[in-house]
């Protein structure tokens, strides 16, 4: 997944809504059913990627926007199946092509994240927060950076914004035929808040102040990669109990070791051709820890390093890092934020966490 720096692919961290991993076997030992998954993510991600990787031989830029359609089809088929996956992708693709074509209007994209937020908010309610979620994650990418398709930068016109459609389309329907015929049996998990008015004002408040930022990302000079920031805003939201101190710690240590490792990989001076390609171990490392429950901060570590590394090329690689670590601490503490605003506009009491019943 070579390409632009805004090519980014670190809405990958929305994998942290995955909910659990496929049985295998009793009589397997826990070193070989670790073994056994580890190969499936292996044989799966080439099988998804395998089409993708030819077609970017002859296209430019395919492999970055295809990626968006695979990380909407996956988290869209794990929260609520094929059907759901499908509609997430479709959905995405459209909310892609209207942020391209609104670049510049910036209050119409600050009331289309409010109105994502929202959107959120009420799926949650109504156990498809895990799916929905991925919009608001995803849909910055685009209002930030339009991908290079064809060319880099690209050239607006029907070809480019069907070549957008079309190439998210195929990835992510390809993406859940895969995935369907891999695990036929899966049976997505659907965790409903009870409190449909409480998740409605906490998306609101979430899709409020993530417009806030793109407004201040777009408008002035901090013209550097403010997704990380909305990014992990929505990473972090929780719609049951708000606010989770040892997951906002985990992914906060988490980064800052990935930091620590690709400023040792810079400061040894390896050329960005070869940090690319370290970036696929650390992909697989990354998703391995995923779905195996590993503690938190190995999948945050990991997949810094891969978002950092797939983005080094023509791009200072510690000045990327360094964005990674100061947006994930700006997001976290806007997470924060959004738990104390909905504790005082819903309950009118002063706090962080929400037990629902």
């Amino acid at each position: 997944m070579t390409g632009a720096h805004h090519q980014d692919p670190t809405s990958a961290e929305a994998a942290e809504k995955v909910n659990g991993v496929p049985d295998t076997s009793a009589g397997e030992t826990h070193r070989g059913k670790q073994t056994r998954l580890g190969i499936m993510i292996l044989v799966g991600l080439l099988i998804i990627a395998a089409p993708v990787l030819v077609a970017s031989q002859f296209i430019t830029g395919v492999t970055g926007v295809a990626f968006y359609g695979v990380l909407a089809a996956t988290f869209g088929w794990i929260a609520g199946g094929p059907k759901t996956g499908a509609a997430v992708v479709t959905a995405l693709s459209a909310l892609a092509v209207a942020s391209i074509l609104l670049e510049g209007h910036t209050a119409v994209l600050a009331l289309l994240l409010l109105a994502l937020g929202a959107l959120y908010g009420y799926a949650a309610h109504l156990g498809f927060g895990s799916a929905v979620l991925q919009l608001p994650i995803l849909t910055p990418y685009f209002m930030m950076d339009a991908p290079g398709l064809f060319s880099d930068p690209p050239v607006l016109g029907p070809k480019y914004i069907g070549g957008v459609v079309a190439v998210m389309l195929l990835s992510g329907l390809w993406t859940i035929l895969v995935l369907q015929l891999a695990l036929p049996s899966h049976k997505p998990k659907r965790i409903k808040v009870p409190d449909r008015r409480m998740s409605l004002i906490y998306g609101t408040i979430l899709g409020a102040i993530s417009a806030i930022v793109m407004i201040l990302g777009t408008t002035t000079d901090l013209k550097l990669h403010w997704v990380w920031v909305t990014l992990t805003l929505y990473v972090l939201a929780d719609p049951m109990r708000l606010f989770s101190r040892d997951k906002m710690l985990n992914r906060v240590l988490g980064t800052l070791a990935g930091f620590a490792l690709v400023t040792l990989l810079a400061i040894i001076g390896i050329p960005d051709s070869v940090l690319q390609v370290l970036a696929f171990p650390a992909l697989w490392f990354c998703l391995f820890y995923l779905v195996t429950k590993a503690p938190y901060w190995r999948y945050t570590l990991f997949l810094t390093v891969t978002v950092v590394l797939m983005n080094s090329y023509g791009v200072n690689t510690l000045l990327l890092d360094a964005e990674r670590i100061v947006f994930t601490i700006v997001g976290a503490l806007l997470s924060i934020l959004a738990a104390f605003l909905v504790n005082l506009l819903h309950y009118h009491r002063r706090g962080l966490i929400v037990e629902q019943p």
